[in-house]
């Protein structure tokens, strides 16, 4: 009959021996197997800080934000991280050692609390901001004169959220032709800049010297077919000669002085009275 007692006190005198023999002091291999040489010299010098490409070996996305689109904020990563690799999962301390925005900062949009990462969700890409509502509400805190413009000079224009023209991005400048029909088919992006100088006072309308008069056929098409026509002279002089704001119509004498003697200029004060239409005058036989 098998003794299990036996059997057991057996296998535990074999156990205690075995970690005895591991243990024993006399056994340094063991002990050197476990803990490695010192080498003091490893630690003779300071380290050079890391520059920003050697940082990119393990932080790509970041560098590569930096690289492309970190505008003012590509310097040396130091600068802000002054605490490198003590996240601690379990203490959660992420808040702790990330630099705060205010440190370089101050407060851009005023006394308002803010947290600036509603808006610069990246601070490696901190110029791509996306046109979000909230970002709308701050415009006016950087962008104070168009602000004030878009106030003074009401228009449809004024009606409109920034995000309405400025909707892709951050510093997105949209094209007139986006909500706006030329005003005659196929007019030139650019015409429109000449006349509307301001895009947030839109009615605030200059007439430059060079402007395209052909803008001008969108409203008054009969107007300007018969300038277009005419063999006098009117018909070499531009609209803006003459109409030097929108909606003015100047006296003939502006341009003319007194053309006759004062006998006929009292029986006939009203030049159109002879001359018929301005934008087409009789020519003499």
């Amino acid at each position: 009959m098998v003794n299990y007692r036996i059997i057991l006190t057996v296998c535990a005198l074999v156990f205690v021996a075995t970690l005895a023999g591991f243990f024993l002091p006399g056994d340094a291999s063991a002990v050197e197997r476990k803990l490695p040489q010192v080498d003091t010299s490893l630690y003779a010098e300071m380290p050079i800080p890391l520059q920003p490409a050697e940082c990119g070996q393990c932080h790509g996305g970041q560098f590569l934000g930096l690289r492309d689109s970190g505008g003012k904020h590509r310097f040396a990563c130091q600068e802000c991280h002054q605490v490198f690799h003590a996240y601690n999962p379990r203490k959660n301390n992420y808040d702790e050692l990330m630099p705060l925005c205010s440190t370089c900062h101050g407060q851009q949009h005023g006394a308002k609390k803010i947290d600036c990462l509603n808006c610069h969700q990246n601070p490696h890409t901190p110029l791509q901001i996306p046109a979000m509502d909230r970002l709308a509400k701050a415009c006016a805190d950087c962008h104070t004169a168009p602000a004030k413009e878009l106030k003074k000079f009401p228009s449809a224009h004024t009606e409109q959220g920034c995000q309405t023209c400025h909707h892709d991005k951050h510093g997105y400048i949209p094209d007139c032709a986006e909500c706006h029909d030329g005003h005659y088919d196929d007019q030139p992006v650019q015409d429109c800049m000449s006349c509307h100088t301001r895009v947030h006072a839109p009615l605030q309308i200059g007439f430059p010297r060079d402007a395209n008069v052909k803008t001008c056929s969108g409203c008054h098409d009969n107007v300007y077919g018969k300038w277009q026509r005419t063999p006098s002279k009117h018909g070499q002089v531009s609209c803006v000669t003459c109409h030097q704001a929108h909606g003015k119509i100047p006296d003939c004498t502006e341009c003319h002085g007194v053309p006759h003697n004062k006998k006929q200029m009292e029986l006939f004060p009203k030049c159109l009275t002879c001359h018929i239409d301005v934008h087409d005058l009789p020519i003499k036989n």
